[in-house]
């Protein structure tokens, strides 16, 4: 099943910020650089939906030294957890649902029939940066956060205790909580867990030369004009590939050199 593959996202996002058939730069942050029109061509009917949704649901996840959910596969939550680690989170939600697009190259022949998405993965392409489109999603609902303390007994042994404030939780939108007047969290939230990706892979190609093998491909008529030389009608091929966790992890850790970087300036 494809979401059974889902990546675990840094923070947990509103739904209306990541859809099936959104295309991104980055998977991890979909709420940047990011073309959103893509995701009305996908109708009711192009989403495959599970029978059974995990309800309840539990986990307990580790959040690195910038407050986010440490990256790793959904199905993979709870079966094990680093006891070194200082920083652990308690999930108990309602359930999580799984949404996945049953046809991820369908879609993405009807993406390529509409010009501004042509555009805009053009300029993606032209400045050689990978894109992604969102093939599924993992919705928590009514999820309930608590800090997890490790026991003397070891092994794993732990209890829970409340947050002591709404800004321990890694959301992306932190107004979804509320806090009671000890300032501890109280709020419920719901929003997108995981997602998973296909990365678009790019070959730029001249008169009827294919070079690009698959049966996830198209082509459009791409010109460029470069210093004094005269436009040349090229044609760019794409095809969908999967991409796993660790292609993934190093896209967030040049997202946080990126931001370091810009920090010092």
């Amino acid at each position: 099943m494809p979401s059974a593959e889902a990546v675990l996202l840094p923070k947990l996002f509103p739904s209306n910020l990541v859809s099936l058939g959104q295309i991104v730069r980055n998977a991890l942050a979909p709420n940047v650089n990011t073309y959103t029109k893509s995701c009305g061509l996908v109708k009711d009917e192009d989403i495959a939906r599970h029978d059974d949704p995990e309800q309840p649901y539990k986990a307990i996840v580790s959040v690195d030294t910038r407050g986010r959910f440490d990256i790793g596969l959904t199905r993979l939550l709870g079966g094990a957890f680093n006891t070194r680690s200082a920083n652990l989170l308690s999930i108990e939600a309602e359930k999580l649902e799984h949404f996945a697009l049953k046809d991820a190259t369908d879609i993405l022949r009807r993406i390529a029939g509409d010009e501004d998405a042509r555009n805009w993965i053009n300029d993606m392409v032209l400045h050689k940066t990978q894109c992604y489109i969102v093939v599924g999603l993992q919705l928590l609902c009514n999820a309930e956060f608590k800090r997890v303390v490790l026991t003397e007994a070891g092994g794993g042994a732990h209890v829970t205790v409340p947050l002591e404030h709404t800004g321990q939780i890694p959301l992306h939108i932190k107004g979804q909580l509320s806090a009671d007047r000890f300032g501890e969290s109280t709020g419920r939230v719901s929003g997108v867990f995981g997602v998973q990706v296909q990365k678009l892979t790019a070959v730029l190609e001249t008169g009827n030369k294919s070079t690009l093998q698959g049966d996830v491909r198209w082509r459009w008529t791409y010109q460029r004009v470069k210093g004094t030389q005269e436009e040349v009608t090229k044609e760019l091929s794409i095809r969908l590939e999967d991409v796993d966790r660790d292609e993934l992890a190093k896209l967030l850790a040049q997202d946080d050199a990126q931001d370091d970087q810009d920090g010092d300036e």
